[in-house]
């Protein structure tokens, strides 16, 4: 059964990363990244640590990252879980009559899997392209 929890630790977060082949992050950064998090949710099976997410954000705007499913865990519905755990948070702190966005960057190839979340690809209407830029040092 799986199970989600709203809290995350740094050894959780590099394991997760590591777990998919993304880089281990440093630890200070991690700490400070977890605690400016809106929303922290890792899934768990049996006592093990098997995904996660994050959510920054301000009331208005919230944005979804660090969705990571162990690879040996994928295709069970768990990132499915996680990000819908996710929705309904924001759904219940968004007061009635207002209203806010939760955007997220997919990583390639996984669109579908966040279509099916009930997310859309941009541009459309009024929306253009996703931008990012990235620094690396």
């Amino acid at each position: 059964m799986i199970e989600i929890k709203n809290e995350l630790n740094i050894d959780e977060y590099n394991y997760l990363r590591e777990s998919v082949g993304w880089n281990k992050k440093d630890i200070d950064i991690v700490d400070t990244a977890i605690k400016n998090s809106v929303i922290i949710k890792k899934a768990m099976i049996d006592g093990k640590v098997v995904g996660m997410a994050r959510v920054i954000g301000d009331g208005l705007y919230y944005f979804i990252c660090d969705v990571v499913v162990d690879t040996k865990y994928q295709k069970m519905g768990i990132g499915k879980k996680i990000i819908d755990d996710i929705i309904f948070d924001i759904e219940s702190q968004t007061m009635k009559g207002q209203s806010c966005s939760i955007n997220l960057m997919a990583t390639a190839e996984k669109e579908a899997f966040y279509e099916k979340c009930g997310f859309i690809k941009v541009p459309f209407d009024y929306h253009g392209y996703g931008m990012i830029k990235k620094i690396e040092k």
